[in-house]
């Protein structure tokens, strides 16, 4: 019986400037002009392109981060990627970069093969950066917690965009004590004025919920917060119960999204357990570090 010659691949890598206008496939949010100093590698198999990555160096950190490396379907599991990968870290030591750096989208019942990939080459530093979740709204109404969750009595509800001064100092300064996703006027120009609210107990500022519309069907809870401190049930939920009850948000929206910071613990906990079930799909975003 004849034995199978193995064909030895041979790959190439070109380093070349970077353009934003090369990633955009890869990376459609990427900005524009990239940051001076960053780098494309083009993989090429007999001239033919076969896979690219993005590094840019970060000089105040002295870390390299890795933005992009993707390789073309037909070449994978040659090698490629790990070139790229090699040839982006030893573009790094020639930078005076002392680590590497790469986020990753992980999504609920896909295979996290680029975590693995990642894992393989020696980077073990792991920190979750923030977890999203698109909530289906006819699951979520069907949710008994919903109708059981209640704000205690002479809660007021009022316009977080109507503030008055008085109040929108008092509200930034309860969430500059806050994890950052909880900043309710971070990107205030896109919060929506009908349903972006905050909660005042006995004349105090409680909580509020900021909500950007992104489509005809679908909002955006870009902040949901209530003081622990309340013994409020489920703390932001009961927020988001009630402001329910008042704009019927679960009638007038298909889907809903939440997407909460890895450095709030408290409210990860209570999205996996009470939130993931009526979810469309869960989208981990992680960073992945190594030394070099």
């Amino acid at each position: 019986m004849l034995k199978k010659r193995k064909v030895k691949v041979i790959v190439s890598i070109r380093v070349l400037p970077a353009q934003a206008e090369h990633f955009r496939t890869y990376l459609p949010g990427i900005e524009d002009p990239l940051p001076p100093g960053a780098l494309r590698l083009d993989a090429e198999i007999d001239g033919i392109f076969a896979g690219t990555a993005l590094f840019i160096e970060h000089p105040r950190s002295r870390t390299g981060s890795i933005s992009v490396l993707h390789t073309l379907e037909p070449f994978r599991r040659m090698g490629v990627g790990s070139l790229l990968l090699q040839e982006a870290e030893r573009q790094m030591l020639e930078a005076g970069c002392g680590s590497s750096r790469i986020t990753l989208t992980l999504r609920s019942g896909k295979p996290a093969e680029g975590l693995c990939f990642f894992r393989g080459h020696g980077y073990d530093r792991e920190t979750l950066v923030h977890r999203s979740y698109t909530l289906r709204s006819d699951s979520v109404r069907k949710d008994p917690l919903l109708t059981r969750l209640r704000l205690p009595d002479g809660a007021e509800l009022k316009s977080l965009l109507s503030a008055s001064a008085q109040e929108r100092a008092e509200l930034a300064a309860a969430a500059a004590e806050l994890p950052p996703d909880l900043n309710l006027f971070q990107e205030e120009r896109l919060l929506h004025a009908e349903f972006s609210t905050f909660l005042k107990i006995e004349g105090r500022i409680a909580g509020w919920i900021g909500v950007q519309k992104l489509t005809s069907n679908l909002l955006l809870l870009r902040c949901m917060y209530v003081r622990p401190d309340l013994g409020i049930r489920v703390n932001g939920m009961a927020l988001f119960a009630e402001m329910n009850r008042r704009h019927r948000l679960l009638e007038r929206f298909a889907h809903h999204m939440l997407t909460v910071s890895g450095e709030n613990g408290a409210m990860l906990r209570l999205a996996d357990r009470k939130l993931a079930p009526h979810a469309s799909s869960v989208k981990t975003i992680m960073r992945l570090e190594k030394r070099l």
